[in-house]
Parts: structure tokens; sequence; C-alpha cells
């Protein structure tokens, strides 16, 4: 098993393994030369050795990159693990894509999906029936009520609320602390309580 990134969101995926008692064979660099080592473990090559290992997950904070990293890893044929905190609370009737990383205190409720390559980070509430699409990263100490769509590569910033059946647009930021009462279309940067556009995405 390799962790792909050898970052802070790196380490964070090693610690979480290590809770579960998973020992990883090391890192991999995004690019070359960036690090011998990391708490220990070695980094064994860069993206260009993915052919090399059979199984992996994506450590990188930001969404674009940790996408963009994910396909090429696909496409080499490594098969995705999931980094499950073993303080998380998941439900049975919930559902996980793959290469999905859940950090300490994280709650998903009965119904929840969360997709491929996404991050759930420390003490995040995924509430009953909400659907987090792929390549999205929930900060921490977020909370989506009941029934809340995430739209790809969303960031939901650091105690941010998000009310029950609201909908978050592809591409969203919410800033730090916001509480969203309406739906956010694609692309926007919205902050505030409640929350307001601030500005469009490139």
């Amino acid at each position: 098993m390799v962790i792909i990134g050898t970052g802070e969101q790196g380490r964070v995926v090693l610690d979480i393994l290590l809770s579960r008692g998973f020992k990883p064979d090391g890192f991999l660099n995004i690019s070359p030369f960036e690090k011998e080592e990391v708490c220990g473990f070695p980094v064994l090559g860069d993206t260009s050795s993915l052919f090399r290992f059979k199984e992996g997950i994506v450590a990188l904070g930001d969404n674009l990159k940790r996408k963009e990293v994910f396909l090429e890893a696909r496409s080499s044929g490594l098969l995705f693990v999931n980094a499950i905190h073993y303080s998380a609370v998941i439900s049975g009737l919930a559902k996980l894509g793959d290469g999905v990383v859940i950090g300490a205190g994280v709650v998903i409720n009965t119904g929840a999906e969360i997709s491929d390559n996404t991050i759930l980070n420390t003490g995040a509430i995924i509430e009953h029936d909400c659907f987090i699409s792929r390549d999205s990263h929930i900060g921490p100490g977020a909370v989506l009520g009941g029934g809340v769509f995430v739209g790809e590569c969303s960031f939901i910033g650091l105690s941010a609320v998000i009310l029950p059946d609201i909908k978050i647009g592809n591409g969203v930021i919410v800033g730090a602390g916001s509480v969203v009462t309406r739906d956010v279309p694609d692309g926007l940067t919205v902050k505030g309580v409640p929350a307001k556009p601030i500005k469009k995405n490139v």
C-alpha cells in the first residue's frame, strides 16, 4: 500500500492508517525529489512509479490536484483503499466510494453517500441522506444537515454549517464558519452568516 502525497495531508492519512493497524509501504512524491522520507516511512519515488503498486490512496488537500492524481493512479491500475480513523462513526446504511479519507471523530449518518476521492476532515458531521460528490473536501467541524447535496470538487470550510436540503454546486468554496441557508450555484465562493457570494472561482 502506498500513500500518494508527502505533505500535511499525507501525514494525516498515515496517522489514520496506523490508527487502524495498517502499515503502508511508504509514500510517493507528486514531483521528483520532494522528500526522501515522511515520519520514518520511505519515499519510494514519484507518480511515475505508480505501476509498481497494487493499492494506495491519494493524500492531497487541493481538490483539483487530488482529482488529477487520482485519475492518473486509476489509469495505472491502482486499487484504492479508504483511510477511516478508528474513532469515526459510520452508519451501516451509508455508502462510501473509493479512496475516501475519513478523519478522527467524523460522523456519517444513515443513507449518506460519500463519493470517490473525498476528504471528510476531523469532526465533520454528515447527516442522513447527504450526497457528497467526488473530489470534494469537507473541513474540520463542518456540519451538513440532512439531505444536503455537495457537488464535485467543492470545499466546505472549517466549522461551516449547511442547512438541511441545501444544494451546493460544483467547484464551490464555503468559507470557514459560514452558515449556508440557500442553494449555491456552481463555481462560487460564499461566506458569512448567512453565507453570501463574494466571488466567482476561476
